[in-house]
């Protein structure tokens, strides 16, 4: 697979050099690149082309003002068992259900990653494909960020329960979160598209509900799903710091 621009070619480079095969690099930029390139002893997998040739290497992406490609292994799920820490540590997961919107989906793995989420549990139907196109708009934060495919989402919550880890679901009907809310120390963050929600057969496996302070507008009803994670896991991290 291909991934393109500076920073999803960059994290690829410092947090998975090992799963490059080819990187390509406008030979007119070539000065932007090639310390990191030495620093990471990747000169015999570099090519330096011109800018025409450089376009022609993925045609499927129309950004042509990139001026470094990436060749790279495709991106392969964690194990649930990578992403659960043991019973005495703090830990917050994030499960995504139903997410289709890939700008939400690499926003949501952007800031999880910032606010050291242990790991995104993505539903294996009903959820956007990890693609070239989850490294740009995550910023490669895919690089780094850990995501478990579950064939069956209700069964990993109830291996999560098993694990200690207490389930809230983001819903606009829910306890509001505010000064004097803490969320359990092994916390699982269950998150919804802004259009469908959370399944219902999901949110039935919660043992809380929550919701965010939000005013309220014609046509305009809730935060975006990537928005929302971050508040609340934000507050996460705010009730253990």
């Amino acid at each position: 697979m291909y991934i393109s621009g500076d920073n999803p070619c960059f994290s690829c480079i410092y947090h998975k050099p090992n799963k490059i095969r080819d990187i390509f690099i406008n030979i007119e930029k070539k000065e932007l690149y090639i310390q990191v390139i030495k620093e990471n002893k990747l000169e015999k997998l570099t090519k330096y082309l011109t800018k025409k040739e450089l376009s022609l290497i993925n045609k499927e992406d129309k950004r042509n003002s990139n001026n470094i490609i990436i060749r790279r292994d495709k991106y392969e799920p964690s194990e649930l068992n990578t992403i659960v820490k043991p019973k005495s540590s703090n830990s917050l997961i994030i499960v995504a259900d139903q997410l289709t919107d890939q700008n939400n989906l690499g926003n949501i793995m952007r800031t999880s990653l910032l606010l050291g989420v242990d790991g995104i549990i993505l539903p294996e139907h009903s959820s956007a494909p990890i693609t070239s196109a989850t490294s740009s708009t995550s910023s490669g934060a895919i690089e780094i960020i850990k995501f478990h495919i579950s064939k069956n989402l209700s069964r990993t919550i109830e291996v999560l329960k098993e694990k200690g880890y207490w389930i809230y679901s983001l819903d606009m009907k829910g306890e509001k979160i505010d000064k004097n809310f803490y969320f359990d120390k092994r916390s699982v963050l269950i998150i919804g598209s802004e259009g469908k929600g959370i399944r219902k057969n999901i949110q039935d496996k919660s043992d809380f509900k929550i919701s965010l302070h939000q005013q309220t507008y014609k046509g305009i009803d809730s935060y975006n799903a990537a928005n929302s994670l971050a508040m609340a896991a934000h507050h996460y991290k705010l009730n253990f710091s």
